[in-house]
C-alpha cells in the first residue's frame, strides 16, 4: 500500500476548514449585533419608539449609536397615556434628538375625546417631527377614517403637522398636507410616504432595552431635507 506522502496537507485542508467557519460564525453574530437598517434603502436619518414597556432606555448611548429621532408613544383614545411619556420628553432636552409624539387612535373614542385627552396630558410641546396617528383598528371603514381627519384637522388648527399611518390611497380623505408613514416591507414612494416604519422586530446597537423587538423607523427623503425639516443627524 502507498503511503500517504503529504502528511501536512490533510491538516492544513481541516484547519483551513476551521478558521472558515469560525469566520463566517463570528461574521453573523456580529450582524445580530448591529443596528437593523431598512432593507434595499439608504437611510438618511434612523429613529426608534419609546414607550414605558421598554424600561430604561439611554438616550445618550442612542445617540451615539446612530439614532436621530425618537417617536414617544403618548396617549390612546380617552385614558391612556404613557407611564414614560415626561420623563422621556425631559431628557430628550439633554440630547440632539429630535422627537415627536404617537397617538394610537382608537375606534373607540371621538376625534374630540381624542383631542382633549391628549392635550391634556402633552400639552403644546409636541416634538419637531410630525404628530403621528397610528390605527389600534385594522378595519379602515370610512367612519373610522373620517374620524381620524377630523381630528388632523383640530392639531392642524394649531399649526401641527401631523402624519397618519395609513396608506396612502385614503389621501383624499385627509386635509391637505396631512403626512403619511409607510409600513411596508420595501422601501416605499418617497412622493407619498414621508417616513417608513421598517421593522417592529429591530434592535440597536449597545442600547440596553433595544436589543430586540424594536420598532424602528427612517425618514425617507435626503439627508439635506432632514435637516432642513428636522434637525441634525447623530451619525
Amino acid at each position: 500500500m502507498k503511503k500517504f506522502q503529504h502528511k501536512y496537507t490533510l491538516p492544513a485542508i481541516l484547519t483551513l476548514l476551521v478558521l472558515a467557519i469560525s469566520g463566517i460564525l463570528i461574521g453573523f453574530f456580529n450582524f445580530q449585533r448591529q443596528t437593523t437598517l431598512p432593507p434595499d434603502s439608504n437611510p438618511s436619518a434612523i429613529g426608534v419608539e419609546l414607550n414605558q414597556s421598554l424600561g430604561y432606555v439611554d438616550l445618550h448611548k442612542l445617540q451615539d449609536n446612530g439614532v436621530s429621532f425618537v417617536y414617544l408613544k403618548a396617549t390612546q383614545g380617552r385614558s391612556y397615556f404613557d407611564d414614560d411619556f415626561l420623563s422621556y420628553r425631559d431628557q430628550i432636552l439633554g440630547t440632539k434628538l429630535a422627537y415627536g409624539c404617537i397617538i394610537n387612535y382608537s375606534n373607540e373614542s371621538t376625534a374630540n375625546q381624542h383631542y382633549r385627552y391628549f392635550n391634556n396630558k402633552v400639552g403644546k410641546n409636541t416634538g419637531t417631527l410630525p404628530v403621528l396617528l397610528e390605527p389600534t383598528s385594522s378595519k379602515m371603514t370610512q367612519k373610522y377614517l373620517h374620524s381620524m381627519s377630523k381630528f388632523v384637522k383640530l392639531l392642524q388648527l394649531e399649526g401641527k403637522q401631523v402624519m397618519v399611518e395609513v396608506a396612502h390611497k385614503y389621501y383624499k380623505i385627509f386635509p391637505t398636507k396631512t403626512l403619511f408613514m409607510a409600513t411596508s416591507d420595501k422601501s416605499p414612494n418617497k412622493l407619498k410616504y414621508s417616513f417608513w416604519k421598517y421593522t417592529s422586530d429591530g434592535r440597536v446597537k449597545d442600547v440596553d432595552g433595544l436589543e430586540n423587538g424594536a420598532t424602528m423607523f427612517t425618514y425617507n427623503g435626503t439627508v439635506q431635507q432632514y435637516r432642513q425639516r428636522y434637525g441634525q443627524l447623530t451619525q
